[in-house]
C-alpha cells in the first residue's frame, strides 16, 4: 500500500513537472523582444529541465512546511502573550501557566482549524495534473485523490510538529506540542469526510457536484467576520473552560473517524465525477465542449434582465453586461464592504462599552452624542477622556496608520477589488467574439469603450473603498481626533482616489496584454511582469508617511496624469495587442 502511495506520488511530481517547466518556457516565449529569439527546441532541453527540477523540489520543501509553520507559529505567539495579560483575571490565577497556555492555544486553535473546513475543499479540486492524469492517462481518480490527501496531511503533521518548538519554548505542556498535530488530522478528515457526503448527496439527486461558489463565498464570510469578533472576546478576558475545549475535540476526533470511514467508503466513480465538475478550468471545459455556433457562444450568459433606459451603443453592451451579471460583479465587494461596516461596529461598540463602564448609561450617552455631532459637523474631538487606554498599542498602531500611513488602504483594497474578474468575465462572454469585428478594433471604439469600462471598474469597487474610508475616520476620530477636522474628508478621498488608481491599472493592463486564452488561462510573459512590478511599486510605497490632506492632494494630480497616460497607450497600442490568444 505504500509502494502504491510512494509510485503514484512520483507520477504526480513528475507530472507536475513537465507542466511547470512548460509553463516557464511559453511565458518566457511570450516576452517581449526576448520571446522573439528563444526557440522551441528549449521545451526538451533536458539540462535545463533538470536545473528546473532542483528548484521545483526546494519550492516544494519550502511550501511544505513554511504555511504551516507560519500559521501555527502565529496561534503559539499570541497564547503567550494573551497568557500574561490574563494573570489579572482571577480565574486565570488559579491556574498553571502551562496549563493557562494550553488553554488558550487549544481555543485559538480549534478557531483556526474550524474555518479551514469550512474553506478547504481541495481533495476534490481538479488541478492541472489532476486533469492530465485522470482523464487523459487513464489514472484512477480515488487513488490519486487519497495520495494526495495522505501527502497533504502529513505535511501539515510535520509542519505543526515544527511549529511546536516555539510552543516549546513558550513553556507549553507536552501534550500540546503532541496533541495539536494528531487532533488537526481528525479535523481534516472530518472536512474530507463531510464534502465526500455533500458530493455523494448531490449525485443522488442529479445534480452537478460542481462546488458552490456562492456558498463557499458565504462560509468566507462567516469565517472573516467571525474573527475579530473572537479577538475581542478574548482581548476582553473572555475564555473558555479548557473541560470544554476538551469535549469539543474528543467531539471532533468522532467526526473524524467518521470522516475516515466516509471518504473510503466513496465510490471511486464518484471521485471521477467531481474532478471532472471541478475542473480549475471549468468555465472553458464547458465552454470548447458547446457548439461553434455563435448562436450558442453567449449560453453561458443567462437571458435574464434588461436595459430600460435610452443607452445606446457600448453604452448599452456595458449596461446589458452588468445587468446580467450583477451577481458574480458585485458579490465580492459587497462582502467586503459587509466585513468592513461589521469589524467597524465592533470597534465602536468596545469604544462605547468603555464609556459605559467608566461613566454609566446616561453620561456615556450624552458623550457619545455629543462626539458624533462633533464628527458631523467637522470639529475637534473636545472631550479630555479618551475613549482608550493611551497605552493599548493596537489603538497606539491604528492611530498611526490612519494619522499618517493611509496608503495602508492598498492592503484591503486589493483583497477587495474585482476588476480583475471583471475583466475576465468581460473577455469570456463578450470581447472574444466581438474582437472578430473590424469596427470593434478602432482605436477610438476602444477608447470608448475602455472609458466606460473604467467608470463600472470603479463604480463597483468604490463600494468597499468607502467603507474603508470610513472606518479609518471613526479610528481617527475615536482615538483623539484629526488635528485638522477637513482631514475626515480627505481620508474618503484618498480611500476613493487609490481604488480608481488600483482599478485602472488592473483594466490598463488588460488592454495592453490582453492575457486570456479560450481555456480561461492567463498567458502572456509582458503581463505576467507587470503584474509583478506592480506588486513592487505597492510594497515599495506602502510605509511612505503623508497626512491625509497632502496625499489627497497628491493622488488627484496622480490619477488625472495617469488616465491621460492611460488614454494614450490604450488608444495607441491596444488595436494591436487586445486580440483573441489561442
Amino acid at each position: 500500500m505504500i509502494s502504491d502511495y510512494i509510485k503514484t506520488l512520483s507520477h504526480v511530481f513528475k507530472m507536475r513537472g513537465i507542466v511547470g517547466y512548460n509553463g516557464l518556457v511559453y511565458a518566457l516565449k511570450r516576452l517581449p523582444l526576448i520571446g522573439k529569439i528563444i526557440p522551441d527546441s528549449l521545451y526538451g532541453t533536458k539540462e535545463l529541465k533538470a536545473v528546473y527540477l532542483v528548484f521545483r523540489i526546494l519550492k516544494e520543501i519550502f511550501m511544505m512546511f513554511i504555511g504551516k509553520i507560519l500559521g501555527l507559529g502565529f496561534i503559539y505567539l499570541a497564547a503567550l502573550v494573551l497568557r500574561v495579560a490574563y494573570r489579572e483575571y482571577e480565574y486565570a490565577s488559579l491556574m498553571s501557566d502551562g496549563m493557562l497556555y494550553a488553554n488558550i492555544a487549544l481555543l485559538l486553535f480549534l478557531a483556526y482549524a474550524l474555518a479551514g473546513v469550512l474553506l478547504n475543499t481541495n481533495i476534490f479540486r481538479c488541478t492541472t495534473e489532476k486533469e492530465y492524469m485522470v482523464f487523459m492517462l487513464r489514472m484512477d481518480a480515488k487513488k490519486l485523490n487519497d495520495t494526495l490527501f495522505v501527502y497533504d496531511t502529513a505535511k501539515l503533521v510535520i509542519g505543526y510538529l515544527l511549529a511546536g518548538i516555539v510552543a516549546i519554548i513558550c513553556g507549553a505542556p507536552f501534550f500540546v506540542w503532541l496533541g495539536i498535530p494528531i487532533l488537526a488530522v481528525f479535523i481534516k478528515l472530518f472536512g474530507a469526510g463531510a464534502l465526500a457526503l455533500f458530493y455523494e448527496i448531490k449525485h443522488k439527486h442529479n445534480r452537478s457536484m460542481k462546488r458552490n461558489v456562492a456558498l463557499y463565498s458565504a462560509k468566507l464570510s462567516i469565517a472573516i467576520v467571525s474573527a475579530p469578533i473572537l479577538f475581542i472576546v478574548l482581548m476582553n478576558g473572555g475564555l473558555i473552560s479548557y473541560n470544554i475545549l476538551l469535549i469539543v475535540s474528543a467531539l471532533l476526533v468522532i467526526l473524524g473517524i467518521w470522516g475516515y470511514i466516509k471518504l473510503k467508503s466513496l465510490d471511486p466513480f464518484l471521485h471521477r465525477k467531481a474532478l471532472q465538475d471541478n475542473i480549475v478550468r471549468i468555465e472553458a471545459y464547458e465552454y470548447k465542449h458547446k457548439s461553434k455556433d455563435n448562436s450558442r457562444r453567449f449560453k453561458k450568459i443567462k437571458a435574464v434582465g434588461t436595459v430600460k433606459d435610452s443607452k445606446k451603443g457600448f453604452e448599452y453592451l456595458n449596461a446589458l453586461f452588468v445587468r446580467r451579471h450583477r451577481t458574480m460583479l458585485y458579490m465580492k465587494p459587497v462582502i467586503f464592504a459587509i466585513i468592513a461596516v461589521t469589524v467597524t461596529g465592533l470597534y465602536i461598540y468596545a469604544n462605547i462599552r468603555r464609556y459605559y463602564l467608566m461613566f454609566g448609561g446616561d453620561n456615556c450617552l450624552n458623550m457619545v452624542l455629543n462626539n458624533l455631532k462633533n464628527l458631523l459637523l467637522m470639529k475637534r474631538y473636545d472631550d479630555p477622556l479618551l475613549p482608550f487606554d493611551t497605552e493599548d498599542t493596537l489603538m497606539q498602531f491604528l492611530r498611526w496608520l490612519s494619522e499618517r500611513h493611509l496608503l495602508a488602504l492598498l492592503i484591503p483594497l486589493s483583497m477587495s477589488d474585482n476588476t480583475f474578474k471583471i475583466t475576465q468575465a468581460m473577455y469570456i462572454n463578450c470581447d472574444n467574439s466581438l474582437m472578430t469585428l473590424s469596427f470593434f478594433k478602432q482605436p477610438t471604439k476602444i477608447l470608448e469603450l475602455f472609458d466606460i469600462r473604467l467608470r463600472q471598474a470603479f463604480k463597483i469597487n468604490m463600494v468597499p473603498a468607502l467603507a474603508y474610508g470610513i472606518a479609518a475616520d471613526l479610528i481617527l476620530f475615536y482615538t483623539g481626533g484629526a488635528a485638522n477636522p477637513p482631514e475626515y474628508i480627505a481620508t474618503l478621498f484618498v480611500s476613493l482616489l487609490l481604488c480608481l488608481f488600483y482599478s485602472m491599472t488592473d483594466l490598463l493592463l488588460y488592454y495592453l496584454f490582453q492575457p486570456f486564452t479560450m481555456t480561461v488561462n492567463v498567458k502572456g510573459g509582458a503581463y505576467i511582469m507587470f503584474n509583478i512590478a506592480k506588486w513592487i511599486f505597492y510594497s515599495t510605497v506602502f510605509w511612505i508617511p503623508c497626512r491625509s490632506s497632502i496625499l489627497a492632494m497628491i493622488l488627484i494630480v496622480t490619477d488625472v496624469l495617469y488616465i491621460i497616460a492611460a488614454r494614450k497607450l490604450v488608444y495607441r497600442f491596444a488595436p494591436r495587442t487586445w486580440r483573441i490568444k489561442n
